[in-house]
């Protein structure tokens, strides 16, 4: 939907995980905004302080981009990643003046219609520690030169310390290091699907509540969870455990990648977890190749292969 003001339009875009917010403004020039902006940009904008969820990965879709002045889309892209990355709540840069077209390939961040970047903003999440993945951002830019992106985390604090008390007990109650990795991710896969309910409903009328069946808070506090949650709950443990990982999802379904002894391989708990009608058991998505999962053919784990071409 777009509507539009005397001073600019705002377009909104809801998407898979995330809803984008591109704020517009009208400007014009001014040699000595821009010189004031080009020597405080440094002190004043290039921080690069993350917080402790922050992945050093870089996977082939995405790079870490702390530059201080954007230049072009791949820098643009890689800036966004990295606001979301780093877990901040707000983080700006400046837009070069030979980057003439970045007006529209801002707009392009927010599609999903093959000409663009298939609403890049939502597919980003996937690349982050759930905790700092958003439930929207706002992306601003205009008058000053500079590109602003403020996020709406998909997890509270409160809720990040509540899933860290259960995920270091589980940790320590049920893995040894002695352990092969590929056994302790069998315990943490076991232990989700044995204490989580696939949430059709996503409401308790007997205890009049919502769960957050989408997160990992769902998962492992609720014990509800949906797709979402259990790829975000799986993640979480991975992660914990140094095992490189992320997410992959097409318009309906999310699960995990991981890589494992120099390979990578599909995880997908929601399908492992004995709810649906089709014969499948908990094994029979538990690290498996991406050929297996084509041979699979349930209809649900299609990709696209161009984002997610390590598997």
């Amino acid at each position: 939907m777009i509507k539009k003001n005397k001073g600019g339009k705002i377009i909104l875009v809801t998407g898979l995980l995330a809803i984008a917010i591109v704020t517009i403004c009208a400007f014009e020039k001014d040699n000595i905004t821009r010189k004031y902006y080009e020597y405080t940009i440094d002190k004043k904008y290039s921080s690069t302080d993350v917080n402790d969820y922050y992945l050093e990965d870089n996977f082939n879709y995405v790079n870490n981009y702390t530059g201080t002045g954007i230049k072009n889309n791949e820098e643009l892209v890689g800036f966004i990643y990295f606001a979301l990355n780093s877990g901040t709540t707000y983080v700006e840069r400046y837009i070069d003046d030979n980057y003439t077209n970045y007006n529209s390939d801002i707009g392009f961040l927010t599609l999903n219609d093959g000409k663009g970047f298939k609403d890049t903003v939502s597919i980003l999440n996937n690349f982050v520690h759930p905790y700092n993945s958003s439930n929207n951002i706002k992306i601003s830019y205009g008058g000053d030169y500079k590109i602003g992106v403020t996020i709406n985390r998909a997890y509270s604090e409160d809720d990040i310390s509540e899933i860290n008390v259960v995920v270091d007990k589980v940790i320590n109650e049920k893995i040894t290091n002695s352990m092969p990795i590929k056994e302790k991710i069998r315990v943490i896969h076991d232990y989700i699907i044995d204490n989580t309910q696939y949430d059709k409903l996503k409401y308790d009328n007997k205890n009049d509540t919502t769960y957050k069946s989408n997160t990992a808070y769902g998962v492992l506090i609720q014990g509800y969870g949906t797709c979402n949650g259990y790829a975000d709950a799986m993640a979480i443990f991975l992660n914990k455990l140094n095992v490189i990982n992320y997410k992959i999802s097409n318009d309906e379904h999310i699960w995990n990648l991981v890589y494992l002894d120099g390979k990578w391989y599909h995880l997908d708990l929601t399908w492992d977890d004995p709810i649906s009608d089709i014969n499948v058991n908990r094994d029979t998505y538990f690290l498996i190749t991406t050929d297996t999962l084509e041979k699979i053919n349930d209809g649900t784990h299609s990709f696209d292969k161009n984002i997610y071409s390590e598997a």
